[in-house]
């Protein structure tokens, strides 16, 4: 198991993990965990888990388990040598997908996030006479950064809004609090404070080029003729090959002449427009320029057309 601690901690005998994983995690997620613990340089011990007390080795830029010596005094040969008990709960069967990690208890308390103590495979009988403080344990792949603590000192993520709440995120554009949630109001949303309600307000279908007034939540139409040209251009250019227009003849002479003319006739007005785009009214007479209406026969043929391609 690979155990991503930080550098300088780990130099002074402090076991703060960001990550741990079977296999080299990426350089992006690297990076992605340093910034969100904080952390400067990382040092990676490979082990079973991390060394309750351990120092730091210079030469082999890693860490080593202190193994402290109990001085042995004489004993009666008829006394009998006992083993230490272990620290750990044995009978919890391994995870290797999951580990046991602990976190300084004061630490979340406070700041509301993880301060990973030390990890391990299997859970300590006493954490707390273990390490000598109180601390909370969280059995998991991975253990979030910014953290809450449910009834029964259960770790979870802190949501976005607790999040905020506790100044440790700021809101994003189009980001509002609603009933102590965080939502992103999207073009066309608001939130009515009075009836506490989310709206949402369609927008005109003939709006082909719109914007939204947050103020005053209504849509703004910024259509010009060249949009309108473009628009209904772009829905019949696909049938402008040569096999549709002939079966277009086949069907009737008179509707591959109407298409043909609609799509030159577009395209004059597009190219007349083209030096004008943001003018909605172009025309000397104050009307909008009048736009070619394809037949029924010939909307028939395109709805067809669209099935099939």
């Amino acid at each position: 198991m690979l155990f991503y601690l930080d550098k300088i901690l780990a130099k002074q005998g402090i076991a703060k993990c960001i990550a741990v994983s079977e296999k080299e995690i990426s350089e992006k997620e690297l990076e992605e965990r340093k910034v969100c613990f904080n952390t400067q340089e990382i040092l990676i011990y490979k082990g079973i888990d991390i060394p309750h007390k351990f120092r730091y080795n210079k030469e082999l830029d890693s860490i080593e388990e202190i193994i402290e010596v109990e001085e042995i005094q004489p004993r009666v040969l008829a006394e009998q040598t006992q083993e230490k008990e272990s620290d750990f709960d044995e009978s919890v069967e391994i995870d290797p997908e999951k580990q046991y990690f602990y976190l300084d208890k004061e630490y979340a308390d406070k700041y509301h996030k993880s301060q990973i103590i030390a990890v391990f495979q299997q859970p300590l009988k006493n954490p707390t006479e273990y390490f000598q403080k109180e601390v909370y344990s969280h059995f998991g792949k991975d253990i979030p950064y910014y953290i809450s603590v449910d009834p029964e000192n259960v770790i979870r993520e802190a949501t976005e809004y607790e999040k905020y709440q506790r100044n440790q995120r700021k809101l994003s554009e189009n980001e509002v609090i609603f009933k102590e949630n965080i939502i992103v109001l999207e073009l066309g949303q608001y939130i009515d404070e009075i009836k506490q309600k989310l709206i949402t307000v369609p927008c005109p279908p003939e709006y082909l080029v719109k914007d939204w007034d947050k103020k005053k939540h209504i849509w703004i139409d910024l259509t010009t003729d060249y949009d309108r040209a473009q628009a209904q251009y772009r829905e019949y250019e696909p049938m402008d090959t040569y096999s549709t227009v002939k079966q277009m003849e086949r069907q009737d002479p008179t509707l591959s002449e109407e298409f043909v003319n609609m799509l030159i006739e577009l395209r004059t007005i597009m190219n007349s427009l083209q030096e004008k785009k943001e003018v909605k009214i172009l025309n000397l007479n104050g009307e909008e320029v009048s736009l070619p209406k394809p037949s029924p026969a010939l909307k028939e043929f395109k709805n067809r057309f669209n099935k099939i391609f």
